[in-house]
């Protein structure tokens, strides 16, 4: 409930940091190239993921890996569906300077915390999202590059080898070197005594990282301003809604249709659709792909969608609950006429 909570408080200071860093970008003199010249985000992110990381329940990890369809599903949803369906879009539609961020955010895995929280409040299957995870953050050194590659590199310069060097620096190396740590009896059951001091303090990572993006993207922001539409950014919150929602759908109907039980549909469509903001800011502010000449207002499709995500599954929860329980009421037995009968003369007795 505590992490339930913690994620509507994080939400909010996002939608506030958003301008207030912006308009601190705009308006002091000289703050946004101090900033984007001194500070290396690529820290921060690194101890974001270590802390997340250390949090995660291996034992239970190895456990659900034993039954693997479900999780094999949830990462063909994050890191093949979503990514094609993203480049659909871009394709159809004329989202410039935002269609760099849309294929990034579709590129990046399963988040760290949200998924599994939303997963156990659904009455879901949360070693689920865990291990979607791990395997999807283990493997984003490749898999990132060669969807980037694929849409981004027709038409910029990407260095995929930085690109993949920068991932195992910042984003597998922090849960590699979390887990190994984790296998150490004390230090893996502090992790769980304080695993909500610590995802609290990763959050303010992030919020961190997006009030520094937002200073970065100010004055960009402003000077762009003529040629961004209102009607522009309203497709792009569309868009971001119907990806999502894309996952969502993906994730539930494939678990249903290979027989799988509403316990781990739920941890698939939550683990399939959900993205990480962490390594995606990391990536629309990154010197690699900002030198190939992505614009820095990339960042804005993975905040609109980390934002969304959150809004939408918390609605879905009790969409799902509603529903299991349905299909539970019509797939339990009823009761024979002899068995009621007897039911009430032991009643009458």
């Amino acid at each position: 409930m505590k992490q339930f909570f913690l994620r509507q408080w994080f939400l909010i200071t996002l939608f506030i940091l958003l301008p207030v860093g912006g308009l601190l970008g705009q308006s002091v003199p000289g703050l946004s190239e101090s900033v984007g010249q001194y500070v290396n985000t690529g820290y921060l992110v690194f101890f974001i993921l270590f802390g997340m990381s250390i949090t995660l329940p291996t034992g239970k990890l190895w456990e659900t890996a034993s039954q693997p369809t479900s999780i094999i599903l949830a990462i063909l949803v994050s890191i093949v569906i979503l990514p094609l369906i993203t480049w659909g879009v871009v394709l159809l539609f004329s989202l410039k300077p935002f269609s760099a961020g849309l294929l990034i955010m579709s590129a990046v895995p399963t988040t760290l915390a949200s998924a599994a929280v939303w997963t156990r409040k659904a009455g879901g299957n949360d070693a689920i999202p865990l291990m979607a995870t791990l395997l999807g953050n283990a493997f984003c050194f490749l898999t990132i590059p060669f969807w980037l590659g694929l849409t981004l590199g027709q038409t910029l310069p990407i260095d995929i080898w930085s690109l993949m060097s920068r991932l195992l620096i910042v984003a597998v190396l922090p849960m590699g070197l979390a887990q190994i740590l984790r296998a150490i009896p004390v230090v893996g059951k502090n992790a769980d005594a304080h695993k909500v001091s610590i995802s609290m303090l990763s959050q303010i990572g992030i919020l961190i990282i997006i009030m520094i993006s937002a200073i970065r993207t100010g004055p960009i922001f402003q000077e762009q301003s003529g040629n961004i539409s209102l009607q522009q950014i309203s497709l792009v919150i569309v868009l971001c809604g119907f990806i999502h929602g894309v996952g969502l759908w993906s994730g539930w109907g494939l678990t249903r249709l290979l027989r799988g039980n509403c316990e781990d549909a739920i941890g698939v469509a939550f683990s399939g659709s959900q993205k990480t903001l962490a390594i995606a800011i990391d990536l629309t502010t990154s010197p690699i792909l900002l030198a190939t000449g992505i614009s820095p207002l990339a960042i804005i499709p993975p905040l609109i969608f980390h934002a969304l995500q959150l809004i939408i599954d918390t609605v879905m929860i009790a969409k799902f609950r509603q529903t299991c329980s349905d299909i539970d009421a019509k797939t339990s037995p009823q009761p024979t006429h002899s068995n009621a009968a007897e039911s009430i003369s032991t009643d009458l007795k």
